[in-house]
């Protein structure tokens, strides 16, 4: 029996469709109906589909960041997994194990990475859930070990480590909560500046801008200028349960002056938001003015808030615990469009912003948990990729972004 190319299946079925369309006009759902029950092929709205990449499948992880760490120039993964850090080398994945914890079950909740020390290689930022944040310095080149320094000894719980130039001088600082609340820096959240002599010091210079004002188990962090005056402000979701308080959005302006003279103002945003977890900061209508991307990552619902009167908007009020989220122009547009991934609907899905702050809802994958997401180009393309820190389904895996 002679089969048919698939090319030539593809071109008569097309051409049946459109002579059917023709005949059976206005009801071209019913046309579309017909062509593909006859020939067993979806048309699909979607342009492409994004293609999934597993990096490793190790086990219950909540953070992945990735950068050319080799030198190679392939975009290498480091994440964290029970008992120890590891980096995944591109393109094989081949496992480097970075860092191991005394305990075997321990694992970093959040983390960053940037050139800490300033030799033009990327070094890691991160910490344990209810440890004190520390550094691994790149070697270079793949060789020796990665050194572990301490960064702040009075942090004790941690939730979201966020890299920002906080202080308008060119250099990364780094933006750290103490998320339990106990110890001397307690319901309170500082930024860091990287010391001169990084290698030899004790801590890293710190700066409390909300003192005590973060009650609530505060979560993930947004950077951005706010108000229009060059100083970027900082925005915080706190998720509530079992913290006292809790459950709001607010921001916290920068006094400007290196971001250190003078008080940072606290603004709500929004209360009664039941679990809140991230803000991100962004103009998504178009009209000049700040908006935010929220989520409520430990109960549900992806929300905007439209400036400068923080009007709610739902974007995708069902997605369960989406603990992840990202902003970024995903379809080079010109515009900002979110992601998420709910961990509890194991939904990742990405928001396609018409540019008016109107989002269409586009499932990637319906069988994947998330605690962190980010937005980077895994493959050099020139478009922006999703990585995935798979919590629950125990993988870390990157989605392929089909725009070019």
């Amino acid at each position: 029996m002679t089969v048919m190319p698939e090319h030539a299946l593809i071109t008569l079925s097309l051409n049946l469709f459109n002579v059917i369309s023709n005949l059976m006009k206005p009801n071209l759902s019913f046309s579309v109906f017909l062509v593909t029950s006859l020939f067993g092929f979806s048309l699909s709205c979607e342009a492409e589909s994004w293609t999934k990449h597993t990096v490793m499948e190790k086990g219950r992880n909540v953070t992945a960041v990735a950068a050319d760490y080799d030198g190679d120039g392939d975009v290498d993964v480091i994440s964290s997994y029970p008992g120890k850090i590891s980096l995944f080398a591109a393109p094989d994945w081949e496992e480097t194990v970075l860092h191991r914890f005394p305990k075997m079950n321990a694992t970093c909740i959040h983390s960053e990475t940037l050139d800490v020390d300033g030799d033009g290689d990327m070094d890691w930022v991160g910490s344990e859930a209810k440890g004190m944040p520390f550094w691994l310095e790149n070697p270079g080149e793949n060789t020796g070990a990665w050194a572990a320094r301490l960064i702040d000894p009075d942090i004790r719980g941690i939730h979201c480590i966020l890299k920002a130039d906080v202080d308008n001088d060119g250099k990364l600082d780094i933006i750290i909560n103490n998320f339990e609340p106990k110890g001397p820096l307690a319901d309170s959240v500082a930024w860091f500046r990287i010391p001169k002599k990084v290698h030899a010091a004790e801590r890293w210079d710190r700066f409390v801008f909300a003192d005590k004002t973060a009650r609530g188990g505060s979560h993930y962090f947004g950077f951005g200028d706010i108000n229009g005056d060059g100083w970027g402000e900082i925005a915080i979701g706190a998720k509530g349960k079992p913290f006292e308080d809790g459950n709001w959005f607010a921001y916290w302006t920068n006094p400007g002056k290196d971001g250190v003279e003078g008080a940072w103002e606290k603004t709500v945003i929004a209360e009664d938001q039941l679990a809140a977890t991230n803000i991100l900061p962004g103009d998504l209508n178009g009209d000049g003015e700040m908006d935010f991307l929220a989520s409520r990552g430990h109960s549900a619902g992806v929300i905007w808030f439209e400036g400068p009167d923080w009007k709610l908007h739902d974007i995708d009020p069902d997605t369960k615990s989406p603990h992840s989220l990202v902003l970024a122009d995903l379809d080079n547009d010109g515009d900002l469009d979110g992601a998420s991934c709910g961990y509890e609907s194991q939904k990742v899905a990405w928001y396609e912003n018409d540019g008016k702050g109107a989002f269409a809802v586009h499932v990637l994958d319906e069988a994947q948990e998330s605690y962190d997401l980010r937005s980077v180009d895994m493959d050099g393309d020139g478009d922006l990729d999703l990585l995935n820190a798979g919590r629950g389904t125990g993988n870390v895996a990157w989605y392929e972004n089909p725009v070019k």
